[in-house]
């Protein structure tokens, strides 16, 4: 719910919340990916993923500049690792194990 003040789309409106509430009912951390992490979207989403506090672990992959973004995101107040994957090579390590996959990339 803590999206919703941010779109007025009613599809978004319902599909976030019950997004998180899949994040927080779950036992155990959650690994989500953000991949285009480093676009004019994804940093303000990661950003705002981390803040929600429902992540242990926020995997940001980009073909350019994901590792800065990393430690931008990081620099947060929130318990949670962050980590920075940069291109192909490393696709496959930055989906690992994840729960749950955002795609806000636009190649």
């Amino acid at each position: 719910q803590a999206f919703i003040m941010f779109t007025s789309s009613s599809l978004v409106s319902r599909i976030v919340p019950s997004a998180a509430r899949a994040l927080s009912t779950a036992a155990g951390g959650k690994k989500v990916a953000v991949m285009g992490a480093a676009g004019g979207i994804g940093q303000p989403l990661s950003l705002l993923i981390k803040l929600t506090g429902l992540v242990d672990h926020l995997s940001l992959y980009d073909l350019r500049m994901s590792p800065g973004v990393a430690a931008d995101v990081s620099h947060c107040n929130r318990l949670g690792k962050v980590t920075g994957h940069l291109g192909p090579e490393q696709l496959d390590e930055s989906l690992e194990g994840c729960d749950v996959v955002v795609i806000p990339a636009g190649v």
